[in-house]
């Protein structure tokens, strides 16, 4: 019994020094101060300017996306929920259509633009509802096209169909416009 209780010993030392190990290798400090999620500098002119937006992936109801992206609202469905919100539809075409949304109160346009030049994106600078606003064609065999607008911080939505023949820049720019839509 002695050579097994050994062994049960090594077992447990070694174990023991692999979660130390680990929890040291994975810590680490750094400089700031913690602050309660929520609790950073938040752009307040976003209420009064565009009241919409702070209804996050609400902002526009599952019939209203499905009805810009000719889907039927019971072939729609959300498929995650945060900074960006998604979901995907089936259109009356047969075909699926994913639909992104994002909202970063610290983003800008220009940021937005940059990125998209980086990506090789066609940019073309537009007017949305009367706000400063680019969209972005990513070369793309099917279309996507994406709308960013200078909304209290960058407001975006993509659409990216997984079939051709779709005018996603049409649906993407209908989506901004409601959402740029001054009354609550």
């Amino acid at each position: 019994m002695g050579a097994g209780l050994g062994r049960r010993v090594a077992v447990g030392a070694a174990v023991m020094l692999s979660t130390v190990a680990l929890l040291s290798g994975c810590s680490r400090a750094i400089d700031g101060d913690a602050v309660k999620a929520g609790a950073g500098p938040r752009n307040n002119s976003a209420q009064e300017s565009y009241p919409n937006l702070l209804k996050e992936c609400d902002v526009l109801t599952s019939d209203v996306l499905a009805k810009t992206v000719d889907a039927d609202p019971l072939n729609i469905q959300s498929t995650f929920v945060g900074a960006v919100c998604r979901w995907q539809a089936l259109n009356s075409g047969g075909a699926l259509v994913d639909i992104t949304r994002f909202w970063f109160e610290q983003g800008s346009l220009d940021n937005e633009r940059s990125v998209a030049k980086q990506l090789n994106y066609e940019v073309e600078n537009r007017s949305v509802a009367g706000v400063a606003s680019i969209v972005m064609r990513a070369n793309d065999p099917n279309g996507a096209c994406g709308v960013a607008s200078d909304a209290v911080g960058v407001v975006g939505w993509w659409v990216n169909p997984q079939a051709p023949g779709i005018d996603a820049c049409a649906q993407a720019l209908k989506l901004m416009e409601q959402t740029l839509q001054t009354s609550a």
